[in-house]
């Protein structure tokens, strides 16, 4: 199974990048695609989160249009404030449970204060539950779905 991780400006800001690849391989993820981008672009987000994530649309059925147009924007600013860097980690094992186990054992919670002790959120993300936008280190795909869809927007070759 192939899924999508993104390091976030946040974590290269910190030096972390060798670090959180250092956990995964720990773990028994085999790294088969990487690419660092200086500056994401508007396109590369929108197509990431609204197209694939519909996070607009969760957001506005969830909080109202506002609300969605505010994180969104917040989200934007973020992944574009410094490089990222996109990568394909691969694990054999059903879809699913390969999903479900890297993110709630390994990556943990989308924020930090409610992630498992011990994974790469808890331990590197910020935990200021007043702080927007979450900086939460890496992106992980949520699913088995998105994570194919994620790997062939951002990884076309692997598809």
């Amino acid at each position: 199974m192939k899924v999508l991780l993104i390091l976030k400006p946040d974590c290269i800001e910190k030096g972390l990048e060798a670090e959180v690849k250092k956990i995964l391989q720990s773990k028994g993820y085999t790294i088969v695609a990487e690419r660092k981008i200086e500056k994401v672009s508007t396109e590369e987000l929108e197509a990431h989160y609204n197209t694939l994530g519909k996070l607009r649309e969760r957001l506005t059925e969830a909080k109202g249009a506002e609300f969605a147009e505010k994180v969104i924007s917040s989200t934007f600013e973020y992944m574009s404030r410094g490089p990222i860097v996109p990568f394909v980690i691969e694990k054999e094992g059903d879809d699913e449970e390969v999903v479900a186990t890297l993110r709630n054992d390994v990556i943990g919670a989308t924020r930090p204060w409610q992630a498992k002790e011990g994974t790469i959120r808890e331990l590197y993300g910020n935990k200021d539950e007043n702080h927007d936008p979450i900086e939460n280190v890496v992106h992980c795909s949520g699913n088995a779905e998105e994570a194919h869809a994620e790997v062939k927007l951002w990884f076309p070759e692997l598809g």
